[in-house]
């Protein structure tokens, strides 16, 4: 049971005709009260659910986006440890003086070349987007935290503007309340 639902049966078992009207008003101004500090509850509750809700969202995409980078870099190291790889059994293999396998690692080499200027073109290009990204994100950030929290704090102060209506409206009919 609520507190103005009680205030409000209290008032109406009150003898004292006086006192229950003052009861009745009181059931009143907490009927109200409890319907702004409902308002004010779903705002908490919702402003601030969605904007944590979208931090996680974004914090996902940013732990995806640098995952990316990651296995971009390992396909970089790998392509250069087969480059490094190739290039010593290419001084074994002209140390055996085995032309056709230097011949064969040569061409190979330069493959892995051109893969490795690719892998490494494509781990800073991912480098650079997530940067830019990051740093859009930031200021977006930023500025969506400042409009929720103001937000949120215009209708906390409208909420705390009307408790205290109701209640200055509740407090002459107490002060005439005689004893």
């Amino acid at each position: 049971y609520s507190l103005s639902k009680s205030l409000g049966m209290l008032g109406s078992a009150e003898d004292n005709s006086k006192l229950a009207a003052v009861i009745s008003q009181l059931a009143e101004v907490e009927e109200k009260v409890e319907k702004v500090q409902e308002q004010q509850a779903k705002d908490d509750f919702y402003l601030l659910s969605e904007l944590i809700h979208d931090y996680i969202g974004l914090v996902g995409s940013v732990k995806d986006a640098f995952n990316e980078r990651v296995k971009s870099w390992q396909a970089w190291q790998s392509v250069q440890r087969d480059l490094n790889k190739r290039r010593e059994n290419k001084v074994k293999a002209e140390l055996a003086s085995k032309q056709d396998r230097v011949n064969q690692l040569r061409q190979e080499i330069a493959e892995n070349e051109r893969q490795l200027d690719m892998a490494q073109e494509n781990f800073e290009k991912i480098s650079r987007i997530i940067k830019k990204e990051f740093e859009a994100f930031d200021v977006k950030k930023c500025k969506d935290f400042k409009d929720t929290i103001t937000e949120y704090l215009e209708n906390m102060l409208k909420s705390q503007e009307s408790l205290v209506t109701h209640w200055e409206r509740f407090l002459p009919a107490i002060k005439q309340m005689e004893p």
